[in-house]
């Protein structure tokens, strides 16, 4: 389930799920996004959108999950690459 002020929303997986993250801009971060995709054997389409200074990236993750377990063990994994900064 998805919480989406403060209703739940119920989710028929799989499903397509489209999320974004921001994260410091390193030059390693592209890499550990596709890494923690494959390792979990998800096909990801990852966009990516620098901040106007540079100093961050704006990543839009979409990709067909199962479940909801699935989907939140990779938001906990997107949350521990380094510069981690929001996730919604």
């Amino acid at each position: 389930m998805v919480e989406t002020n403060l209703k739940e929303k119920e989710i028929d997986y799989p499903a397509e799920i489209t999320f974004k993250t921001i994260i410091r801009n390193n030059p390693y971060t592209i890499d550990s996004l596709k890494s923690i995709m494959g390792e979990n054997e998800i096909d990801a389409e990852i966009k990516e959108q620098p901040s106007k200074a540079g100093k961050f990236i704006s990543y839009t993750v979409t990709a067909e999950f199962k479940s909801d377990e699935e989907l939140n063990k990779i938001c906990t994994l997107v949350s521990q690459i380094e510069g981690f900064m929001n996730l919604f």
